[in-house]
């Protein structure tokens, strides 16, 4: 498989692979093992996806990168790095003016992980958004 920033098509035939083996032989003893590459697949398939939409929001294309991060979500709601997903999703939601549907994400973040780089930002976002506070201000 290719690192995330190269074409995913290999990925996305290992994805299939796995998937299948899953279906034909779901009592096998490598079960643990192939759930854990099938894991590993996604992830990276994810991680292309959000990195492009984190390129979009750097460059304050907001419509490309909210379209790229609800994709990821949309795919693959297990993905392990979503908690950078929700966040970026959430502030993209907030520059184009949306606030009530930015609101929902940075709670899943504060709700699906204990430990995550964008936890602070996350609760300090919900507390403005629920006093009602400018959150363009920062």
């Amino acid at each position: 498989m290719r690192a995330p920033q190269r074409d995913q098509s290999e990925t996305r035939a290992a994805i299939a692979e796995f998937d299948a083996f899953v279906e034909r032989y779901p009592n096998s003893a490598l079960m643990g093992e192939v759930r854990q590459k099938l894991r590993e697949a996604n992830d990276r398939l994810d991680e292309a996806d959000y990195r492009v939409g984190l390129f979009y929001f750097r460059a304050k294309w907001y419509p490309g990168a909210i379209d790229r991060f609800k994709a990821v979500l949309d795919r693959d709601p297990e993905y392990t790095g979503r908690d950078a997903v929700y966040y970026h999703l959430g502030e993209s939601l907030i520059q184009m003016n949306l606030p009530a549907e930015a609101l929902p994400y940075f709670e899943r973040l504060v709700n699906e992980f204990e430990q995550s780089q964008y936890l602070e930002n996350a609760k300090r976002r919900i507390a403005e958004l629920k006093s009602g506070h400018d959150t363009h201000s920062h």
